[in-house]
């Protein structure tokens, strides 16, 4: 037997309920009382009401009145990167709470599928996006500020397009990790990093580098570039280099790297942090697999999420061509699995 759908309750209803008009329901409703000077008696029942008989606005139909889609779309380079699902899931509450819904998709660092899936989205009548930009999309991104599409770049910004951003301040980052190294004794600090030119990879790169050169070991600057198409094929020749070099501490520059030359150091039956000290970024539980304490950058994800949507949200109510940049400063923090 078919259960019998329950019919929503309208403004009509609500109306008829109490004994008023569909438009006094909605001047109220939408918080327009006083402006046409509703009573408070009148007000408080039509709101009384309206819990009683479970109503829920009309979301597509208002954004029809108001010529809106209020959505926006969102597209980062893995939605399955614990980094970028923390945001993702953050963004979604706050634009949520904002009234708005949000699109997410995964570019894979791939600037083709980026332009393809913000063409989608775009035709899906988003109000606004937000990007992680990847290698390549240079064109795609400055088509968005010549079209005047709200757009806030997230994690990685374009310098030569002045558009909205929020990323990690990258350089303070690398250079703070590096200078930690360099306070627990370490001299011989190694990096490794994806061959990109992307700005949070040339940050935390010339913050490594900055650290060095400032506590005299510009000799033992030694940076290896890894393929993020072949991680572990190319970690593990960094790795070895790394080693064979002489290196007692190594700065990762992202988590997908970290988590890469913990598993090949473990195989490697070298010990953490003995025989070599690893500095990761943005850490996790993850780490538990590993039984070794290592420090890592931590990225203030509910703030960059956060800031990304109310800079994009305010562009959209307030029509206004402003630029926003936000660069926010990373923590570092000690983890110690629970065993070690």
């Amino acid at each position: 037997m078919t259960a019998k759908r329950t019919k929503r309750a309208s403004i009509k209803d609500l109306a008829r309920e109490v004994g008023v008009s569909p438009t006094l329901v909605s001047f109220v409703l939408n918080g327009k009382q006083k402006q046409y000077r509703v009573s408070d008696q009148v007000a408080d029942r039509i709101r009384e009401v309206a819990k009683r008989m479970d109503y829920k606005p009309n979301g597509f139909a208002k954004s029809l009145r108001e010529g809106t889609s209020k959505t926006i779309g969102v597209i980062v380079s893995d939605i399955a990167n614990p980094f970028f699902a923390n945001i993702v899931k953050k963004i979604e509450t706050v634009a949520e709470e904002k009234g708005y819904m949000a699109l997410f998709a995964s570019s894979d660092e791939n600037s083709d599928k980026l332009s393809n899936l913000l063409g989608r989205m775009l035709c899906k009548e988003v109000e606004g996006v937000i990007v992680v930009p990847c290698e390549g999309s240079e064109d795609t991104i400055r088509s968005l500020v010549d079209r005047r599409i709200p757009t806030v770049l997230l994690d990685r910004h374009i310098p030569d397009i002045r558009t909205n951003y929020v990323s990690l301040d990258n350089r303070k980052a690398g250079y703070d990790a590096t200078e930690e190294l360099i306070r627990k004794g370490h001299r011989k600090i190694s990096m490794i990093c994806y061959d990109m030119k992307l700005s949070n990879m040339k940050g935390r790169i010339e913050g490594y580098r900055d650290a060095m050169k400032d506590y005299g070991l510009s000799d033992e600057i030694k940076i290896q570039y890894v393929n993020i198409g072949a991680l572990e094929k190319s970690g593990a020749k960094a790795i070895d280099k790394i080693i064979a070099e002489g290196s007692k501490a190594v700065v990762c520059a992202t988590n997908s790297i970290t988590v890469m030359c913990l598993r090949y150091i473990q195989k490697l039956k070298l010990n953490v942090p003995e025989d070599i000290t690893v500095m990761g970024f943005d850490g996790g539980s993850e780490f538990d697999f590993y039984n070794a304490p290592i420090s890592f950058m931590t990225q203030p994800t509910e703030t960059i999420a956060k800031k990304s949507v109310d800079i994009l949200i305010s562009q959209l109510q307030e029509n206004e061509g402003f630029i926003t940049q936000i660069e926010i400063e990373g923590a570092i923090t000690n983890h110690t699995p629970p065993n070690y």
